[in-house]
């Protein structure tokens, strides 16, 4: 019965830290060229990004983006890839990926990704849809990846911002 204490001790401080965490990011102010942030508030692009990625993409990519069993951690993408790489990759499904100068490994990986998109359209390859057919998605891709970019620099936390007073 001597470790039940500790055990409760170190609970309490983890929970502690948790909740620290999650006010960090509501206490930052950030401005870039993609969105702003002010105590947990973000532009309204910035918000319509949180609204549409929680309307299409929440259910696969979870909460915040950060992956789930079924699909990849789009903070990390978004991290990677530039705004009109993050939609081609979102309109279409497609990313090319080599390593190395060497023409070789640039023509294996665009063989690869064709037998991966011939296997797409016979349905033997589970995949994200393409949204290029949903108007809503198309017209706001762009302030997904600001909503993304913003959670992928720590900008913001895991919960519903709010939207910055003009």
């Amino acid at each position: 019965m001597n470790y039940i204490k500790p055990i409760l001790q170190l609970l309490l401080l983890i929970s502690i830290n948790q909740v620290a965490l999650a006010n960090e990011h509501e206490s930052k102010d950030v401005k870039t060229d993609l969105y702003q942030v002010s105590n947990g508030n973000v532009d309204s692009a910035t918000f319509v990004g949180w609204s549409m990625y929680h309307n299409a993409c929440v259910n696969c990519h979870g909460v915040g983006g950060v992956g789930s069993d079924m699909a990849p951690d789009l903070t990390e993408i978004a991290d990677r890839l530039s705004p009109e790489q993050f939609r081609l990759k979102v309109m279409h499904n497609t990313i090319i990926r080599f390593t190395g100068d060497d023409w070789r490994n640039m023509e294996q990986a665009l063989f690869e990704e064709i037998a991966k998109q011939e296997k797409r359209d016979t349905g033997e390859l589970e995949t994200m849809p393409r949204w290029k057919h949903n108007p809503a998605v198309t017209a706001n891709v762009k302030n997904i990846y600001r909503y993304l970019k913003a959670r992928a620099d720590g900008a913001i936390g895991t919960k519903k911002p709010g939207i910055l007073k003009k």
